[in-house]
């Protein structure tokens, strides 16, 4: 019997909306090389994405289905496309679905309607992608590894098939978002409620998938089950789901090596100068980026390029989308306001891209901008023709968030920049904290000590609140809440954080990292090259694709030798 292997994602490198988009650009390719068994992704078609768009005339119809939704037929269209491996893409002819406009979670949801435009276009993808594996191969023996509730609703459609369809479901948690799902939804597919107890999309598919339930860094599996902000504010309702099977499977890095190899070969002998020159070159080279964008509407640039410094200052940058529930770019402001307030130097780099709440939701970036033309620049979208440059002649780069699965540190060092890093998930697996640091707190000392022995050496910096802040609960559920309001000042997120003593004692943590960082760059340089060289090394030596897919194939084949699969 033929053996195939197909992961569900509701998001692709055609159609990024997160972190799972940037897996999939490398998970399945290195799965199908592990396992030497064919390999393909079954996601949705997502028309209003060009990157998406732009791929049908390569695409082939290999076949065509019909789902019944409210009663009425929804034709959908299979279509075939070639990359690396067989990606299968599902296309409604009815194109309300999966009418995402800047990413696949951008719906439009009517004002009329109780009901998640986003959990009903899952349920379609869901019950497609059960028709999709028929169409494929009726025959064979399909291993599905889900990703995320959206996947994981494939369960209810695939449960009614499994009479004629032979499959093992994994599920891989890249995030604690989930959705509420009534009986009334599961109805509209005429899917049977009674056969899934409970109240969310993951409480009741969970049951229905196999151990281990993957999630992406050793780190983030034990903060699901020990991290407060997980156990008791953001997803408490799966914490006797998850418990006794959760795994932790690191993903590997996210970008190639970027850093001049003749520079990089120098530096490992002792010899820094070449390094540094090449850094300050692509400073030079991002600061004429920057002089030569034409700002619009859309895509502002908040700040003064004419007044903003490029010196041999330390430079910080903070990047990523803008969830306000994670990434902290309100703890980066506060931080970094705290700082420059107190007349210390340095230059920081905001490249946010906009999350829901749009441009309005980052207004205090632009405030801060304003405030210290010569200090901050932010550029609140994707500035493709010069972050390369800015990332690659930074000094640092910040990452503040409230947690993070895996993180982003190893695009970082990367690209030749240190890591300063709130110790959490996977963040706190990236970066070996320099232990003199005065961010080096007793927090972060318990977190970190079951990864790196004394005498490890440090590659950056991580700093973390104490952990008995009084408030800490409800501190907590008021920055998950967002409830906030982007269009009024006097209620905005900064505002109305600032007053969570836990959202202050992070974002003091957060400055005195910076310190630390200008203090090291400042009066010992050396100090800091051979940090990015450890972190470079480390990461290198540490993660990889090709563990991470010979770990999801050792749990969903334990039994079976490669040759024999």
């Amino acid at each position: 019997m033929q053996k195939i292997i197909a992961i569900l994602t509701y998001e692709s490198p055609f159609a990024p909306g997160g972190g799972i988009s940037a897996v999939m650009k490398y998970l399945p390719t290195y799965i199908k090389q592990a396992s030497q068994l064919p390999t393909l992704v079954i996601t949705p078609f997502h028309h209003n994405i060009d990157r998406t768009a732009s791929l049908l005339p390569a695409m082939q119809l290999i076949g065509q289905m019909e789902i019944l939704f409210e009663d009425k037929t929804l034709p959908v269209d299979v279509l075939l496309f070639e990359k690396e491996v067989t990606w299968i893409f599902l296309r409604p002819d009815d194109t309300r679905f999966f009418a995402g406009i800047h990413h696949p979670y951008d719906v439009i949801q009517d004002q009329d309607e109780n009901h998640s435009h986003l959990l009903r276009d899952a349920l379609i993808f869901g019950a497609a992608s059960g028709k999709a594996l028929s169409i494929i191969d009726s025959s064979a023996h399909w291993t599905l590894l889900l990703q995320d509730w959206e996947a994981a609703a494939a369960i209810f459609s695939l449960q009614q098939l499994r009479q004629i369809l032979k499959y093992e479901a994994y599920l891989t948690i890249h995030n604690t978002y989930d959705m509420h799902v009534s009986n009334i939804d599961l109805a509209s597919l005429k899917l049977y409620s009674k056969k899934f107890p409970g109240e969310t999309v993951l409480q009741r598919t969970i049951p229905f998938v196999k151990d281990p339930i993957f999630t992406v860094s050793n780190q983030f599996a034990s903060d699901l089950l020990e991290d407060p902000l997980q156990t008791q504010v953001m997803a408490p309702h799966l914490l006797e789901y998850l418990s006794g099977r959760l795994l932790g499977v690191d993903n590997g890095l996210f970008t190639n090596l970027g850093i001049d190899p003749v520079a990089l070969s120098s530096a490992r002998r002792g010899d820094f100068s070449l390094l540094e020159d090449w850094k300050m070159s692509k400073r030079r080279a991002a600061f004429n980026a920057l002089r030569q964008l034409s700002p619009s509407q859309e895509n502002p640039l908040w700040g003064d390029i004419g007044k903003f410094k490029c010196d041999d200052s330390p430079w910080f940058i903070v990047a990523g989308r803008d969830d306000p529930r994670q990434k902290g770019f309100d703890l980066a402001y506060q931080a970094i306001s705290t700082f420059l307030n107190e007349g210390l130097e340095a230059c920081f780099l905001f490249f946010p891209i906009p999350g829901d709440e749009g441009l309005d939701g980052l207004r205090f970036l632009r405030t801060l901008a304003e405030k210290y033309p010569e200090n901050v620049i932010v550029l609140p979208f994707l500035f493709q023709k010069g972050y390369l440059a800015a990332l690659q002649g930074a000094t640092f780069g910040i990452m503040p968030s409230f947690y993070e699965p895996f993180g982003m540190a190893n695009e970082f060092y990367m690209n030749g920049v240190v890591g300063i890093g709130r110790a959490t998930g996977g963040i706190l697996q990236q970066i070996i904290p320099l232990r003199s640091a005065a961010a080096y707190s007793e927090a972060v000392k318990t977190r970190t000590e079951k990864y790196y022995p004394p005498g490890t050496h440090p590659t950056g910096i991580l700093f973390r609140e104490r952990d008995n802040i009084p408030s800490l609960i409800p501190d907590l559920k008021v920055i998950a809440s967002s409830e906030y309001k982007i269009n009024e000042p006097e209620q905005d997120r900064i505002t109305y954080r600032s007053t969570l003593r836990l959202f202050t004692e992070i974002s003091r943590e957060l400055y005195i990292g910076i310190k630390d960082a200008v203090h090291i760059y400042q009066s010992d340089p050396n100090q800091y090259y051979q940090m990015l060289i450890q972190g470079i090394d480390y990461l290198h030596n540490t993660f990889s694709w090709e563990r991470a897919a010979q770990m999801y194939l050792r749990y969903i084949y334990p039994d079976e030798q490669k040759g024999d699969r």
